[in-house]
């Protein structure tokens, strides 16, 4: 009675060894039932775990919860910067105290702004820049005159008379300068009684020798018109010739279409 007894005792703890085998065996994958039993939660610096197990086959694995990372707030300048040197700043992480993180601001550079005085003819002008990030910050460049004036035309302000001087002047077109030039008066005139013209006696007009035609001349008028008798003559068998040449060009070519047309029906080459 004992040793049935022992036996069913030891059947009874075999199969409660062996139940989770045989449940592992009777999860496809998949189709887990898991349950969270233990959770350390991250901080924004370090990272936590959470341990699962399946209900079904005791299947069990953790899961790495990765850290928050930092909740940073807004950037607080500790220094500002300047054209050459560098800021500070820094911020504070608003997830876990005391957490800051300090950062360089990076220098502003110059950004110069000119202002420009032009120059005369004679006299220089100069260029001065100022920073628009510090106006401790300027330096000037010197813009070279041209060294003499361009002046325009003379212009008359007033005439000269007799026995008065006139005056002209002209100006410079790039700085308005002007200059004046004196003009000489003119020589006074004394009026002097009107002279009677002397009357010279009148004179006959020479007679006109009478008028001949010389014979060389008559000559060469005959010649010339002969000439031109020839000549348009010789023309009009020119004229002629260049329409009968035109008409035949032109018989030719309907000759040619012609024949072309009749190659074609027949298909000849």
């Amino acid at each position: 009675m004992r040793g049935k007894l022992r036996a069913a005792v030891l059947l009874v703890v075999l199969l409660c060894l062996l139940a989770p085998i045989a449940r592992a065996a009777e999860c496809e994958p998949g189709q887990h039932d898991y349950t969270e039993t233990r959770r350390t939660p991250a901080t924004a610096m370090e990272d936590g775990e959470a341990d699962y197990v399946c209900a079904i086959c005791g299947h069990q694995y953790t899961k790495l919860l990765f850290a928050t990372d930092h909740l940073w707030g807004n950037w607080i300048t500790d220094q500002k910067p300047t054209c050459t040197e560098p800021g500070q700043r820094h911020r504070i992480c608003t997830r876990t105290q005391p957490h800051t993180e300090n950062a360089a601001i990076p220098a502003l550079g110059h950004k110069y702004k000119e202002t420009r005085k032009e120059p005369t003819c004679l006299e220089p002008g100069k260029s001065v820049f100022v920073c628009a990030n510090d106006s401790a910050h300027t330096y000037e460049e010197a813009i070279p005159a041209p060294g003499s004036h361009s002046f325009g035309e003379w212009t008359e302000k007033t005439p000269a008379g007799e026995g008065a001087e006139g005056l002209e002047a002209r100006e410079c077109i790039r700085c308005g300068f002007s200059e004046t030039n004196v003009l000489a008066a003119l020589p006074t005139t004394t009026a002097e009684p009107p002279t009677e013209p002397a009357t010279a006696p009148p004179t006959e007009p020479p007679a006109e020798p009478p008028r001949t035609i010389p014979v060389v001349d008559i000559v060469l008028v005959g010649a010339n018109t002969v000439a031109l008798g020839w000549f348009a003559f010789l023309l009009i068998p020119y004229f002629f010739g260049l329409a009968f040449a035109k008409r035949r060009r032109k018989a030719l070519e309907e000759r040619d279409a012609l024949r072309k047309e009749v190659y074609e029906l027949h298909g000849y080459k």
